[in-house]
């Protein structure tokens, strides 16, 4: 799997696009503000895009959304089922705070812990990792983690906003995340990639 990470917007939200070499098929993660240089790449390389995954639906991950769905319009729309009441209302999606519009819409998919996608020969699992959100998920996929904001280079997810709570965020790092294996590559919503061996021994907040 080939993965390809463009920082987006005023906040540099990290969007990504995963693509099975072997069919060519792709998807895109946490597009938080139109990229045009994510559509670019996809058409000049003549990628399939199935999906468009959230790991949750804060408006920094979901800002490129309505642009990109016009570029790529059979492309599906995953989130969390228990992400819905976010996506749904721009009161606490804080869409308008980060882009200036608000933004309310219905995913196609609404999956629920443990679930599998098929994108290609590449199967991902959908893990629900909440504590940021109450329907944050992370994608897992050939030894990489998508991982949204549960977790960052040295540091994790708010816990300030609507649906957070550190508990349960911790509870999400320390038994859905670090049980991964020591290798697994973290591709987080902000900052530089990482891997759970390296969070494991020097992330000072788990």
């Amino acid at each position: 799997m080939k993965i390809t990470r463009f920082m987006t917007g005023p906040i540099q939200t990290n969007a990504y696009l995963a693509v099975d070499e072997d069919t060519n098929k792709g998807f895109i993660v946490d597009p938080g503000y139109y990229c045009p240089e994510l559509t670019e790449k996809v058409r000049s390389e003549n990628i399939d895009i199935t999906y468009i995954m959230l790991t949750h639906g804060h408006g920094d991950h979901i800002g490129g959304l309505k642009g990109h769905l016009k570029d790529f319009p059979d492309a599906k729309v995953v989130a969390y089922a228990e992400e819905r009441e976010m996506l749904t209302n721009p009161a606490i999606n804080l869409s308008f705070d980060v882009s200036g519009e608000a933004i309310s819409f219905e995913a196609d998919i609404y999956v629920k812990d443990r679930d599998r996608l098929q994108v290609g020969n590449t199967e991902i699992t959908l893990i629900h990792t909440p504590g940021h959100t109450k329907g944050g998920m992370c994608l897992y996929a050939k030894g990489n983690l998508f991982c949204g904001d549960t977790i960052f280079r040295r540091s994790i997810g708010r816990t300030d906003f609507y649906g957070g709570d550190f508990r349960v965020l911790m509870n999400s790092i320390r038994d859905r995340i670090y049980t991964l294996p020591d290798d697994t590559v973290l591709w987080p919503g902000h900052m530089e990639a990482s891997t759970v061996g390296e969070e494991k021994r020097e992330n000072p907040f788990v």
